[in-house]
Parts: structure tokens; sequence; C-alpha cells
């Protein structure tokens, strides 16, 4: 029986006692310049975020980015990926990102901190461009429904929210319990985009120009999916110039965001709220990865693979 060396390339995760004979390493992170000789011996890598392109190996993360999956095929080598570990996390982190914006929270806790603001002008309601709609009075537009996209349907239910969930873009025909995409840009009020990135690019720029032309002036959108589902440069012009209410996004068309590659990162950008790709993050997506790692590793040992993606 073979016995495996295990090289886990950074930590999110402590692994638990697997069921086949091993050897275990762990690294905090690793740079692209430590990687070959980190793995070079290793017969199961794991790895959260750090990418891995070339290895005859087995490789284990959330969602394997297309060129390592590619680069894996070429070489015989299994990735199995940890499906819908994080569902109820960036489920909920896309509500946070809904209540802050269409409360204003960030714009009206800094004037709070300020000490000033407030004690000169009481008419505070002014710092809105809409009055803010409670639950009940909002659209909510699914976009993506997958287990993300059924957990924020059940969430928006929940609230007292309508709910519709989007057929496709471009669809020829409307699905039981769909709403037809175009219908969605004009009947929402808010949109949650939990879409995956596609090989076929289907997904990409999904909201652009056109849709936020299409959609309500007092809308608010929250990607909680993949960068490049919403046009960026777009969607600055959309806030710029007031055609919706608001945007909040955790993902970025290009990670880790900077100035130089994302015109997001503009603190003149009005009613727009971001986090750095952090929707993932609870004890529960902990727990859930660690179960699922262990199920996956066990499989691949006994020659089994599980999760494999294709």
């Amino acid at each position: 029986m073979t016995k495996h060396l295990v090289v886990c390339i950074d930590t999110l995760i402590t692994l638990p006692p697997l069921n086949f004979d091993y050897d275990l390493t762990e690294y905090p992170s690793t740079t692209p310049e430590d990687l070959p000789s980190r793995i070079k011996d290793a017969t199961i890598v794991v790895t959260n975020t750090t990418p891995v392109t070339k290895k005859k190996n087995h490789l284990n993360r959330p969602e394997p980015p297309a060129h390592s999956v590619t680069a894996a095929k070429a070489r015989n080598v299994i990735v199995s990926h940890v499906p819908a570990q994080s569902a109820a996390s960036v489920s909920e982190h896309a509500f946070a990102l809904y209540f802050a914006l269409r409360r204003n929270i960030l714009p009206l806790h800094a004037l709070t901190l300020d000490g000033k603001t407030w004690a000169g002008d009481n008419m505070l309601h002014k710092h809105f461009a809409h009055p803010p709609r409670t639950n009940a009075e909002e659209t909510l537009v699914v976009v993506g429904y997958g287990a993300i996209g059924k957990n924020v349907a059940a969430i928006g239910s929940a609230l007292g929210m309508r709910v519709l969930v989007a057929e496709r873009k471009g669809a020829g025909s409307v699905r039981e319990g769909r709403t037809g995409f175009e219908e969605c840009l004009k009947e929402g009020t808010v949109f949650v985009v939990v879409v995956p990135s596609s090989s076929d690019g289907s997904t990409k720029d999904m909201f652009a120009r056109r849709e936020f032309e299409v959609m309500n002036e007092s809308a608010v959108i929250v990607n909680a999916g993949r960068g490049g589902a919403i046009n960026e440069s777009d969607l600055v012009e959309a806030l710029k110039s007031k055609q919706i209410g608001g945007a909040a996004t955790d993902v970025y068309e290009n990670e880790p965001a900077t100035k130089e590659n994302c015109p997001l990162l503009d603190p003149m950008i009005p009613n727009l709220v971001l986090t750095p790709h952090i929707a993932w993050f609870s004890s529960s997506t902990i727990k859930n990865t660690v179960a699922m790692a262990k199920a996956n590793l066990e499989a691949f040992a006994a020659g089994k693979p599980q999760n494999v993606v294709q």
C-alpha cells in the first residue's frame, strides 16, 4: 500500500487524522518561488488560495481556477474540490452588504463619528438619495441558483421580500419557478449575483451598461459569486450617474484588487461597499471544509476520487 506525502501549502484548515498511511507537512503560506520545492515529492497537495499549475499530484481546493485544472489534466492529475462548503456564510455576507447599502450604514457611521455633522444639522434623512425600502417592499432577484442562490432566496423569503429567481441571460425559454432575465431587470429592487465562473464565458459581463440602464434607479446590486459577472467600469459609470441606487461586491475581476487593476477602488464612487473576497469565511465554512477535505482525501487514497473537477 502506498504511503502518501500530504503537503498543505496554506493552512486555512488543520487536517484531522486520515484513514490511510501518510506523512503530513503543513505550511502557513507558500510563495510561487517556494512552491516547486515544497510539492515536488508530494502525492497529495491541499491548497486553499495558493495556485498550483503543474505537478503530478492530487489537488484539493474549494474551487480551482480553470488554468490549474487545465494544467492538471495535461499531467493526469486528479483535482477535487470542496463544493458548497460556504453557502451559508456567503449568502449571509451578501445580506450584510445589502443592509449596509440600503441603510447607508458606512456614510452614517462616518457622519456620527465626526461628532459635528449631527449636532449641526438634524435633518439626516437628506443623506439618503431615496427613502430606504423595508424588506416587505423589496423584490429580490437571485442570479445563480446553486446552493448559495437557494440559501439567498430562503433568507429573502424569511425577511418578507418578494423573491424572483432569474433565468439564464439569453435563454430561449423560461423554466418553471424562474423568471425571465429581462423581466427581472425591470422588476428587481435588490439583485444578489452568485453565479460561478464559466468556461464558456456565459457569466461574464452579465450586468453591464445596458442592464443598468433598464434597472430601477433605486435598485442595489450585490455580487458575492465571482468577479467578472458585473462589468466593473460600467458599474462605476452607473453609480456616478445615479442610474442605480448602489452596489456592493466581495469579488473582483482581478484579485487581489489594487488601484492599478480595479476601477472600483476609488473613494469618490458613491453608494459602493467593498469587501476583500472574505464572504466565505465563517466557523461553519471551516467545519464543512475540514469534513469534506477529509472525505475527498480518503476517497482518493482508496482509489475512488470524489468531487472531481472535470
